[in-house]
């Protein structure tokens, strides 16, 4: 059966709780309308289906419940609880903990540098299974980009074990849109059978383990692209049923299904720590930085990703681990859609992002910016925008209330955000509601490919070449550069990356005085910024003695030119309207260049031998 959404009322977060025979069903109500949250209760019959529900009082907005059913942060998601004992996870320094906590004992189930959420407990008489999702291999110990769920079992005297049988299905190296299995629930059948149920990329799965070992995984919903809930809600019911509940595109899903049965798996004693396979990630040499001679630094930054809060896979808070621990990022976005293939951000859901943000943000150290995507319809429509915000507390402007691009641009600008259009040669660039105020920069290279220009040796997704960056910076449009990711969590973008690794097809540099939210914010407002394909290729760009993104009043432009490149700079071309107007070949991996250009515009592109590439921001013409 369906609890069914409407655009008045948006569902989320099911679960149930259960006191001696009476089992019931609460889910996150938001009535849109009242920009209101309360919990709706619904009491689950011996059979399974729902009785009439019962509507709790009305918040300003919901973050999340304790397992009490309180308003609770984010921080209640980094632990499960069970009768009388908690699971829960830890992050320090790049290496993940999974902790069992037993009448004032602490074991350690499993330690690896990586990253690790989503915890599940179910006990027995004996002991407690736990599972959580890791990106974590099995086969090599190295962190990659799928994540997968681990299962163990503690027992009474703190012994830690893993089922013998290997899990079936498990591959951490597929392609397509249906990748990784995480958000794991478990339940435990009358004969010691255990059930699994958890999310991948696009369906909700069931998996049993019994005496005989592991059963395939079997779908819950249909797979297509859409934007799901992240946790199956499970509970057991009379006569070996269980009952389930998920938030799927339409609503909320409920069905009574048999409990697992089989037996007791056997069990081998598990390792419980992998840290060291991996060593951390290779800090930068800062000192080569050209923005030193004007007293800046470079940054650099992956500003639009995704998570399961929308149409990707992992927890929010993977996105801040990820960019600091595994790759030494400076700065990062997670930008989810507000609201789109069936999932809208209410005030309590962006509660829980802003707090998950606000968290990890370490100024001096790491940065996060607080975002999120509009996305308005394809082209002829107005494209998708990320947002990006000053300062918390700032309201979503939805496409649901603003559902064209000058409309939306303008609200956000009102409010002291700004707005990006990104892949714009696959949904368009909106030229109608650019404001080179309200939209100060365009991302113009992520997983999806390179919009710099059209047969972009990059590649790109989308055919529409006459919104790419310049069609319209010649005709006068003026914006700087960005480039992120737009990851999804999946291994090539089910075939539309160009690297297997989508979170490293593009990045955005800053150029600030200090490391802080509004520093960076400032930076892409101004235009004091840049693009990479990826790579961490350090420039510095003057133009008139005036940095990226300005602009001047002059005849010509004298432009100057300072690049550090990861690896071997091939050449270094300035750019404007007529094309290339100067380029200069390299010998090693920095080159400084000079020269003097007409125009009305202006940028410096800097290419390695590898291919990567780096744009600078445009200098424009009065």
């Amino acid at each position: 059966m369906r609890i069914e959404q409407t655009p008045e009322r948006y569902l989320r977060a099911p679960r149930f709780t259960t006191q001696g025979d009476e089992t019931t069903l609460h889910l996150i109500a938001w009535d849109t309308t009242a920009n209101i949250e309360r919990v709706v209760s619904y009491p689950v019959n011996p059979d399974g289906t729902l009785g009439a529900p019962a509507e709790g009082r009305p918040c300003e907005g919901i973050p999340a419940l304790s397992e009490r059913l309180e308003i609770a942060g984010f921080e209640a998601e980094r632990q499960a609880h069970g009768a009388s004992r908690t699971v829960r996870v830890q992050h320090e320094d790049g290496v993940a903990s999974v902790i069992l906590e037993h009448r004032g004992r602490s074991v350690l189930v499993w330690r690896a540098r990586g990253m690790a959420a989503a915890p599940a407990i179910a006990e027995t008489s004996d002991g407690a299974w736990v599972a959580w999702h890791t990106d974590v291999r099995e086969d090599t110990g190295l962190a990659d980009v799928a994540k997968w769920i681990v299962v163990r079992f503690v027992d009474q005297e703190g012994g830690v074990w893993e089922p013998a049988p290997p899990m079936r299905d498990r591959d951490r190296d597929l392609c397509g849109e249906e990748q990784s299995f995480e958000f794991p629930t478990l339940v435990v059948g009358a004969d010691g059978a255990l059930g699994l149920f958890g999310r991948g990329s696009h369906n909700f799965w069931r998996q049993d383990l019994c005496a005989e070992g592991w059963s395939a995984r079997q779908p819950l919903s249909d797979g297509s692209w859409g934007s799901r809930g992240r946790r199956v809600a499970v509970a057991t019911l009379p006569h070996g049923r269980v009952v389930i509940a998920r938030r799927d595109r339409r609503g909320i899903e409920v069905d009574t299904l048999k409990a697992p049965r089989g037996g007791p798996p056997p069990l081998v004693r598990a390792p419980t720590s992998l840290e060291g396979t991996r060593p951390p990630p290779m800090r930068r040499d800062r000192s080569r930085d050209p923005a030193r001679a004007h007293g800046l630094r470079t940054f650099f930054g992956d500003i639009q990703q995704h998570s399961a809060h929308s149409d990707g896979i992992g927890s929010a808070e993977e996105v801040y681990l990820r960019a600091r621990w595994r790759y030494d990022d400076d700065f990062v976005a997670l930008t989810d859609h507000e609201s789109f293939l069936g999932k809208r951000t209410g005030p309590g859901e962006w509660e829980y992002l802003q707090q998950v943000a606000d968290a990890h943000d370490d100024p001096g150290s790491f940065v996060t910016l607080l975002a999120y995507e509009w996305t308005g319809k394809r082209y002829p429509g107005p494209g998708h925008k990320c947002v990006y915000l000053p300062r918390r507390g700032m309201p979503i402007v939805s496409r649901d209330e603003a559902a064209e691009g000058r409309e939306a641009v303008a609200r956000i600008k009102a409010a002291g955000g700004i707005a990006s259009p990104h892949h714009i040669g696959w949904t368009g660039c909106d030229e109608a509601g650019h404001d080179p105020e309200g939209q100060p920069v365009w991302e113009i290279c992520s997983c999806h490919g390179c919009y710099e220009h059209a047969d972009h040796p990059l590649g790109m997704r989308g055919e529409h070449a006459h919104q790419l960056a310049d069609v319209m910076l010649r005709k006068g449009l003026r914006f700087g550069f960005t480039a992120s990711s737009d990851s999804h969590g999946l291994l090539w973008h089910h075939g539309e990356s160009r690297k297997r690794d989508p979170y490293r097809t593009g990045l955005t540099a800053v150029q600030c005085a200090e490391l802080t939210r509004d520093a960076v914010f400032e930076a892409l407002r101004n235009r004091r910024c840049y693009a990479t394909s990826g790579a961490k290729i350090l420039l510095d760009v003057m133009v008139n003695g005036r940095p990226m993104g300005s602009e001047i009043d002059a005849p010509s432009m004298e432009v100057e030119a300072h690049a550090v490149g990861e690896g071997p700079v091939a050449r270094i071309d300035f750019v404007t309207e007529a094309g290339v107007a100067a380029s200069f070949d390299g010998n090693g991996d920095e080159l400084r260049v000079r020269g003097t250009v007409r125009g009305r515009y202006v940028y410096v592109r800097v290419v390695q031998t590898d291919g990567e590439m780096a744009w600078s921001s445009p200098v424009f013409v009065a």
